[in-house]
């Protein structure tokens, strides 16, 4: 005999649609170094800082400007910097570098390729920017250096230069560099074949995408590992510094959403046991599929139980009065 049952579900969590809840942040005025603060923000709250549009960005600085705070604090944002060869050269002499006096600089976080100048010293630049560059032909160990007097961005220039001589010039000592140096000399500056990829990631993982950097110097040193602040004196834009350096930071955590969903089970088969746990976790996963099915992920499942320790309770045949779970 079929029966009508009424259950209660209990769903918690942020639904991934266009009006999730923002990111809730924490001011902690504690100085630590970015991973002490990173491990401190995922114990107490969700993680360090992310923040992914402008609403987010004015939450965060009234939450810090709210506790009296006006400098650096951590947030969520890293980076890795690795130069590399455009020709994927990586052998002894790759690390060679002749970087002009407190470069690079990563302006705006967004000079990921280099010139060279007509004195031998380096720059990181713009990539987008238009420059003559060099070539070279031959191989690494026997390198002639061709300048190309036509001003194209770094990519352009690559392209070029593989097409016809071997690729943008790779420089691993001195000897190379001064080279170099003869054939830029009648120009300002030109491209040479070190770049690297941006890698800007967030603690947490999520997509970086939305950014609001300081547009000014981030002076890099040999720094491989890069963190990032809001700079409060700056209007909250963001900074990167060693991640050594000690500083207050901002947590987040994720406000809960909960919605208790009435529900009727009608069974097809009398014989099911509706109090038998693997029963209702087969429930469960068949609602968490339809959900999924219909764009909602991000959203946790479970049963209400009544005092009784019940979940289910049968509705009277031929009655008006049904038992309802009291929410």
């Amino acid at each position: 005999m079929e029966g009508i049952f009424i259950g209660v579900l209990c769903l918690s969590g942020c639904l991934t649609f266009s009006t999730c809840l923002l990111h809730q942040y924490h001011f902690v005025s504690d100085v630590m170094n970015w991973t002490e603060a990173q491990s401190y923000c995922r114990e107490k709250y969700t993680d360090l800082a992310t923040i992914e549009n402008t609403e987010e960005m004015k939450k965060l600085k009234d939450t810090v400007s709210a506790a009296g705070n006006s400098s650096e604090v951590w947030i969520g944002l890293y980076s890795h910097i690795d130069w590399k060869w455009s020709d994927g050269f990586n052998q002894s002499g790759a690390e060679y570098r002749s970087w002009h006096s407190g470069y690079p600089i990563n302006f705006a976080a967004n000079h990921l390729c280099v010139v060279k100048a007509f004195n031998g010293r380096w720059f990181d630049y713009y990539c987008h920017e238009q420059c003559p560059f060099v070539c070279y032909n031959g191989t690494l160990e026997d390198s002639h250096f061709v300048l190309v007097n036509q001003a194209k961005n770094w990519s352009e220039a690559q392209r070029h230069c593989r097409e016809h001589y071997t690729d943008l010039a790779t420089v691993t000592n001195d000897a190379d560099n001064n080279k170099t140096q003869i054939v830029i000399i009648p120009l300002y500056r030109a491209w040479i074949g070190l770049y690297r990829d941006p890698q800007i990631y967030w603690s947490d993982g999520s997509n970086y995408s939305f950014s609001s950097w300081y547009q000014g110097f981030n002076p890099l040193g040999s720094m491989k590992v890069i963190c990032g602040v809001a700079d409060l004196d700056q209007g909250g834009k963001w900074r990167l510094f060693s991640c050594e350096e000690r500083k207050p930071f901002v947590c987040y955590s994720v406000p809960t959403v909960k919605t208790l969903v009435k529900m009727r089970v009608k069974l097809e088969d009398s014989s099911v046991n509706l109090t038998d746990s693997a029963v209702k976790q087969q429930i469960l996963k068949q609602l968490q599929d339809r959900l999924k099915e219909n764009g909602l992920s991000g959203v946790t499942l479970k049963w209400k139980e009544q005092a009784d320790g019940k979940v289910f309770q049968k509705e009277e045949k031929g009655s008006d009065k049904k038992k309802k779970t009291e929410l």
